[in-house]
C-alpha cells in the first residue's frame, strides 16, 4: 500500500519537470534559426498571412529595404522579398523581438540603414579608416562606415569635413592608398619632387598624394616620361 499511494506524488513529480522544461526550452532559444522555424513555411506563427498581405505590412512599418536585407541575411532566407514578408508578419502578429535581437529595428535610421547610406555615397574604405583614426569614440571600421551614413542621412556631414573626411571622389586619403599601392617608392616620390616644378617646394606627403591621384586616374605616362615608374626602378637602386 505505500508504494501504491507513493506513486501519484512521483508521476506528478515527472509531469511537473517536463512542463517545466517544455515552457523553458523554447524561452532560451531565441536563434535566428528557431524563429525561422516558428515563421516559415511549416511554422504557425503567421503562416495564414498571405505573402502580399505581409509586404503591404512592410512598406506600410518604419522599417526599410536595408532591414529586409538584414533579415534575409540574418534567418537565412531566400530573398529579399522573403525579408520583408518576414517583417511583415512580425508587424502583423505583434512579435518583433526577434527582429530587435538582430539589430533590427523601427529607428529611423539603425545600422543597416547607415551602413547602406555609406555604400551609396562617395565615401570610401579609405575614408571610413580616416574617421576610426580621427574619432575615438568609434570602435571598428564598420563602425566608422554607419557613422558616416548616420551623417549623411542627418546632414550634418561638416563633422566629417572637420577631421579630413569629404565627398571628393579623391580625396587625400584616398590618394595616399592609391599611392601604398601603386609600388610607387619614397625614392619615386622624391625624383618626382625634383623633376616637377609644381613639386618642389611640396612637402613629401603631397608629393605621394599626387602620384596616387595619377594613378587613381590612369595617367602615370607623365610619370613615365620622367623615368618614374611603380615597382624597382633606378630611382631605387
Amino acid at each position: 500500500m505505500p508504494k501504491i499511494q507513493n506513486n501519484p506524488p512521483r508521476t506528478t513529480a515527472a509531469q511537473s519537470t517536463t512542463s517545466t522544461r517544455s515552457t523553458t526550452r523554447p524561452k532560451a532559444n531565441t536563434g535566428a534559426a528557431a524563429t525561422s522555424q516558428a515563421w516559415g513555411p511549416s511554422g504557425s506563427r503567421g503562416s495564414n498571412i498571405d505573402s502580399k498581405t505581409a509586404r503591404t505590412a512592410f512598406w506600410h512599418s518604419p522599417y526599410t529595404n536595408a532591414d529586409a536585407r538584414a533579415a534575409q541575411k540574418a534567418f537565412g532566407l531566400k530573398s529579399v522579398d522573403a525579408g520583408k514578408e518576414f517583417i511583415g508578419k512580425a508587424v502583423i502578429t505583434r512579435n518583433e523581438g526577434p527582429l530587435q535581437q538582430a539589430g533590427i529595428t523601427r529607428a529611423r535610421w539603425d545600422n543597416h540603414d547607415c551602413a547602406a547610406a555609406f555604400a551609396r555615397s562617395p565615401y570610401t574604405e579609405a575614408d571610413a579608416k580616416q574617421a576610426l583614426k580621427k574619432m575615438p569614440f568609434l570602435s571598428s571600421v564598420q563602425d566608422a562606415k554607419e557613422y558616416i551614413g548616420l551623417k549623411i542621412v542627418n546632414k550634418t556631414e561638416d563633422i566629417l569635413g572637420e577631421v579630413g573626411v569629404t565627398r571628393s571622389p579623391y580625396d587625400r586619403h584616398d590618394m595616399m592608398d592609391a599611392f601604398k599601392r601603386s609600388g610607387f617608392s619614397n625614392a619615386d616620390a622624391e625624383q618626382a619632387k625634383k623633376k616637377f616644378d609644381f613639386l618642389k617646394n611640396s612637402p613629401m606627403n603631397e608629393v605621394k598624394e599626387y602620384l596616387g591621384l595619377k594613378v587613381l586616374n590612369n595617367y602615370t605616362e607623365m610619370m613615365a616620361e620622367k623615368g618614374i615608374t611603380p615597382g624597382k626602378d633606378r630611382h631605387d637602386r
